[in-house]
């Protein structure tokens, strides 16, 4: 009887060589994960410190760029050219509406101070047909002393006769509501002609 013997070799060097192969593939996708983990945390530490962007956009989607906010000077500058452009600019069909509409940027307290002196101007020119246009050239503000200097030229039409003359003005004003008519909230509180 003959035995024969097989010989089988070990799988074990195979295994482990196989284990430590996985074993570096598991260490190496650690070693990456940490490193990318890290990098992320800096990124978002990174984009949270920072402020955020604004875009404003119109109604048909156009970027509309952001413009800081005017200075007070302006506004003043602003409000008194409106103001000036209804109470000394009217012709007889329109000077009640215009006189009212400058109205608007009386203080209660002085509406009627304002309302006898723009009563005479308005009686003579709807009785002899006077007409006024103003032309603003210039406004100067004193933030401090609340004054707007106003000067510039005034042409009066008297039954067909013009008369040119300089426009100066000392506007005292006083800050107040914000209103439809009003939307500067800038009311004034004296006016001189100079």
């Amino acid at each position: 009887m003959e035995n024969k013997l097989k010989l089988q070799a070990v799988n074990l060097p195979k295994a482990l060589g196989s284990l430590v192969h996985s074993n570096q593939f598991l260490k190496n996708a650690v070693f990456f994960s940490y490193f990318l983990s890290v990098l992320l945390i800096i990124t978002l530490i990174c984009q949270t410190r920072k402020s955020p962007e604004m875009f404003a956009f119109d109604l048909n989607a156009v970027p509309v760029a952001l413009v800081p906010p005017p200075s007070p000077e302006s506004e003043i500058i602003e409000a008194v050219k409106f103001y000036i452009e209804h109470r000394y600019k009217w012709e007889p069909k329109n000077i009640v509406q215009n006189l009212q509409t400058a109205e608007s940027f009386i203080l209660p307290q002085s509406k009627k101070s304002y309302e006898a002196a723009v009563s005479n101007v308005s009686k003579f020119s709807l009785e002899k047909g006077v007409s006024q246009r103003a032309y603003v050239t210039g406004v100067t503000v004193d933030l401090d002393k609340q004054i707007a200097l106003v000067t510039g030229d005034r042409i009066t039409t008297i039954q067909g006769l013009r008369a040119a003359g300089d426009l100066k003005i000392e506007l005292n004003f006083d800050n107040g509501r914000h209103t439809k008519d009003n939307p500067w909230g800038i009311y004034f509180t004296r006016e001189k002609e100079l």
